[in-house]
């Protein structure tokens, strides 16, 4: 008889999908939320092999809200010549409201938008309310020997938020994901001094 034929592996941009049929989408081993990303190949990280980095979009309930925040921040990068989930042509109104705004901003304005973005009550990054006071917040994920690092309670979510962006600028540099235009910092001043933690 001839010999048994070996299983064909799957196609390569199944990799990673976890479950999803849509392009820039997975769904999340834990929660079951679907997420949105997008791969920014314009930059290079000290110490990185591959160029680029990943940039979050937010996390979804469903998997077509996903798809479309991906085709969203992909036509904000790359134009309408890029590959996306959906027609173009379903983008119109948000192409017009893009122009006027830079790219971070219009990925900050996609994850505000997400069901998935933070925890808490917050549409802020690294913002959560606190259950006992209702103060709000700041936390930034990953820095302190790789554990969460506590920035303080502040009476806004703003400036929760604008907290967390100064804490991303002085861990991250200029490749920090952030809630507010990044051109809002003094990313040298943030550089060079200790953060005001606590």
């Amino acid at each position: 008889p001839p010999p048994a034929k070996k299983a064909s592996p799957a196609p390569a941009e199944s990799f990673g999908q976890r479950t999803s049929v849509f392009r820039g989408v997975t769904r999340h081993r834990w929660t079951g939320r679907y997420e949105a990303h997008l791969w920014d190949n314009s930059c290079r990280r000290e110490g990185q092999s591959r160029k680029g980095r990943q940039v979050y979009l937010g996390g979804y309930d469903k998997e077509e809200k996903a798809a479309r925040a991906y085709d969203l921040a992909a036509l904000k990068y790359w134009g309408p010549t890029t590959t996306t989930n959906f027609p173009i042509c379903d983008y119109e109104k948000e192409m017009e409201v893009m122009k006027q705004m830079s790219r971070q901003e219009f990925v900050a304005s996609l994850r505000r938008k997400s069901s998935g973005f933070s925890r808490g009550a917050s549409i802020y990054r690294g913002v959560t309310r606190h259950h006992q006071h209702g103060r709000w917040q700041a936390r930034i994920g990953r820095v302190a020997g790789n554990k969460d690092l506590y920035l303080g309670t502040f009476s806004t979510q703003e400036e929760a938020a604008e907290a967390y962006d100064i804490a991303a600028i002085k861990f991250r540099g200029l490749n920090a994901v952030t809630n507010f235009d990044i051109s809002r910092y003094d990313v040298r001043s943030i550089a060079t001094n200790n953060l005001p933690v606590g």
